[in-house]
């Protein structure tokens, strides 16, 4: 039986790991095909070979960081390097809860020393060069002490609280560690403009002027009430563009970026606007909170099933049950569960965006519209051919040229 359990957990690894490895591939290799009619105006055949060259560059250093780190953890799993240490924080610490942080902690400071040196790569190399970092090395190394705080106070906090509930709630479980994760996502989602952007960037309230009063026009015609309209400090960072809504309620905000501003018309900007404010009237975020509610709950519901099974501790020659190790044997074993809601949240969230892109459409214009897609795609340096399988499982939203071609038929 335990070869059974530790043979399945390779297999489930290595076959998921795969599958992505290849639809990368396939998607990188899509690069290269005819770019659609209505958005060949996106680049000229300059900028196209420089958004080509760019997309190959990260490509290289992502499949290689993704090698890397597949070729780690499968070496842990094969060698009982991951049960080693779990059977050394069960030694070294009285308490389930040391255990689990120290465990998780080595392995999160393994992974961070392991990641950084692509991430100072992929920012001061290939974005410096191709133009689009703004980032100076002290903004660089405030961003990931910050980050990494963030991680340890939030990512920590939460898993010491839903082990507590564990050991504590029992058959309970289940209800407790749901609701509070609720309220926890609840909050951050309502506090997240107020509190954790302000950690990184400087918000400031947008000027008066044509835009804000076009902004505010169009959220008083849709009866769309926005508590603030800010201007984010981006392009001290990057060059490249975005805009928010965050928050519900009586908490929506705006969050411009600067670059946004700068390289966008007002019509182009109050389309874009307007997109955010049609997620809002289609309810999309409260049906994206129930969504994540019923994900939260499926996934609480197998981590209690898969807790109460001792033999995928001994399977890993782990003594009893360590609540970190389990959470690492359960997630890969949850990969091919976490692809089929990944497929089903894509699916939707590009339905809402054609929606959403309707009703930018209707009350702003249509060329408008189409022109804030092509801006963003072309600042942001958007991929216009992905490959198909690609999309299905990944896009959040459709590529640029189905969006423009459903505009185009309104």
């Amino acid at each position: 039986m335990d070869q059974l359990i530790f043979t399945l957990v390779i297999v489930v690894f290595v076959v998921m790991e795969v599958f992505d490895f290849m639809v990368s591939f396939l998607n990188d290799k899509a690069k290269g095909r005819t770019i659609p009619k209505n958005v060949q105006d996106v680049y000229d055949d300059k900028s196209y070979q420089t958004w080509l060259n760019y997309n190959q560059e990260h490509a290289r250093l992502r499949m290689i960081k993704s090698i890397g780190i597949f070729l780690i953890i499968l070496i842990l799993l094969l060698s009982g390097g991951f049960s080693a240490l779990a059977n050394h924080t069960i030694a070294r610490f009285d308490s389930v809860y040391l255990e689990t942080l120290s465990f998780i902690g080595i392995l999160y400071l393994g992974h961070f020393i392991y990641g950084i040196g692509f991430n100072i790569y992929a920012t001061f190399s290939i974005e410096e060069r191709y133009g689009f970092n703004k980032t100076t090395p002290a903004i660089f190394i405030k961003d990931k002490i910050k980050s990494v705080l963030l991680t340890i106070v939030i990512g920590g906090g939460l898993l010491i609280l839903i082990q507590l509930f564990y050991e504590t709630f029992d058959a309970l479980f289940l209800v407790v560690s749901f609701i509070v994760v609720m309220v926890i996502f609840l909050l951050i989602n309502m506090l997240y403009v107020k509190v954790f952007v302000p950690l990184f960037n400087t918000l400031t309230p947008l000027e008066d002027g044509a835009l804000k009063q076009k902004i505010e026009a169009l959220a008083k015609k849709e009866a769309y009430t926005v508590q603030n309209i800010h201007v984010m400090d981006a392009s001290k960072r990057s060059t490249k563009l975005n805009a928010f809504f965050s928050g519900f309620g009586k908490f929506k905000n705006v969050v411009l970026f600067d670059t946004l501003i700068e390289k966008m018309d007002e019509d182009a900007i109050l389309s874009v606007l307007a997109h955010e404010i049609g997620h809002a009237k289609h309810k999309d975020v409260l049906r994206n909170i129930a969504f994540s509610a019923i994900n939260l709950l499926v996934m609480l519901s197998l981590l209690w099933l898969f807790l109460t099974r001792g033999e995928f501790m001994e399977a890993f020659g782990v003594e009893g049950l360590h609540f970190g190790f389990a959470l690492i044997l359960f997630s890969i074993l949850l990969g091919p569960i976490n692809l089929l809601i990944s497929m089903m949240t894509s699916i939707l969230s590009r339905k809402a965006e054609y929606k959403a892109d309707y009703f930018g459409s209707t009350r702003v214009s249509k060329e408008a519209m189409k022109r804030a897609l092509k801006i963003l795609s072309k600042e942001n340096f958007s991929n216009l051919t992905p490959h198909p399988l690609y999309v299905f499982l990944h896009y959040s939203h459709p590529p640029v040229s189905d969006r423009i071609q459903a505009i185009d038929q309104i």
